[in-house]
C-alpha cells in the first residue's frame, strides 16, 4: 500500500482535495454492489455530484520523527455506479496515516466511511461555511482493528468561488485509479477536533474548501 504522510513534502490543496475525493469514492466502491457485467469484472466506475467539504491536515510531533496526515471528506449529493441506479446519500470518509519516519514504522494507516444524517453535515448553497459532527468507525491496516473516531470540524469560506477542474491518476500494486471532477470550489479555514479519545489529530491548520461538484468521475482498474 502506498504511503502518504512521511513523504518530504506537504500536498499541496488541489493534490490534498483529490486525495480526499478518491479515498471517498474508493470507499464507496468497496461497499456498493458490483455490476461486473456492465463495469467489466476488473473495473469499477462511479460518477458523483452535489456539494462537498473537504480537510487536509499535517503534523509533525515534538521529537521531528512522527509526522501524521489526516484527510477528511463529506459530500452531500449523488453517487451512481455505471449500470446501477443513482444513489442518494450524505457521507464522509476520513484517512489517517501516522508514520515515524526515524524508525520507519507505521504507526496508524486507517480508513473509513459513514452514512450521514441530515443533520451530520451541514453546508451552505453559496458555500460560505460547512459543519461536520459524526463518529466513523475507522479500520487500522497495522492493527488489524477498528477505532471509532470522533469528529467535529468547522469551515468558513474565505474569498470568492471559482471554476475548479482537475484530474488525478495513481497507481499502486494491482490499481489504477483515474478521478476527474469539474465544479465551483471557494478556499476555506477549518478548524477540528479528531480523536480516538486520548489523540487529537489534527493540532495544525488544515488545506481546506468547499465545493459544488457539477460532475465527477473515479474510475478504478484492478489488474
Amino acid at each position: 500500500m502506498s504511503r502518504i504522510s512521511h513523504l518530504n513534502f506537504w500536498p499541496n490543496r488541489k493534490v490534498a482535495r483529490l486525495l480526499a475525493v478518491v479515498f471517498m469514492l474508493v470507499l464507496v466502491a468497496l461497499i456498493l454492489p458490483r455490476n461486473t457485467q456492465a463495469t467489466g469484472a476488473d473495473t469499477f466506475q462511479i460518477s458523483f455530484k452535489g456539494q462537498s467539504a473537504n480537510a487536509s491536515f499535517f503534523s509533525t510531533d515534538a521529537s521531528g520523527c512522527v509526522g501524521t496526515f489526516v484527510s477528511i471528506f463529506a459530500n452531500d449529493g449523488s453517487f451512481k455506479e455505471t449500470g446501477m441506479p443513482k444513489t442518494v446519500e450524505s457521507g464522509a470518509s476520513i484517512f489517517i496515516d501516522q508514520f515515524d519516519s526515524c524508525t520507519q514504522t507505521s504507526i496508524l494507516f486507517g480508513v473509513g466511511i459513514v452514512t450521514l444524517a441530515a443533520d451530520e453535515f451541514q453546508i451552505d448553497k453559496k458555500l460560505d461555511s460547512a459543519m461536520l459532527n459524526t463518529t466513523i468507525e475507522v479500520f487500522d491496516f497495522v492493527s488489524n482493528t477498528s477505532i471509532p473516531i470522533d469528529i467535529t470540524l468547522n469551515w468558513t469560506g474565505i474569498g470568492g468561488s471559482f471554476r475548479s477542474k482537475g484530474h488525478f491518476q495513481a497507481m499502486t500494486p494491482g490499481f489504477k485509479v483515474n478521478s476527474h471532477f469539474d465544479g465551483t470550489q471557494r478556499n476555506a479555514e477549518a478548524s477540528a477536533t479528531v480523536t480516538d479519545g486520548t489523540t487529537n489529530f489534527t493540532p495544525e491548520p488544515a488545506f481546506a474548501d468547499l465545493a459544488s461538484n457539477n460532475t465527477g468521475e473515479v474510475r478504478i482498474t484492478h489488474f
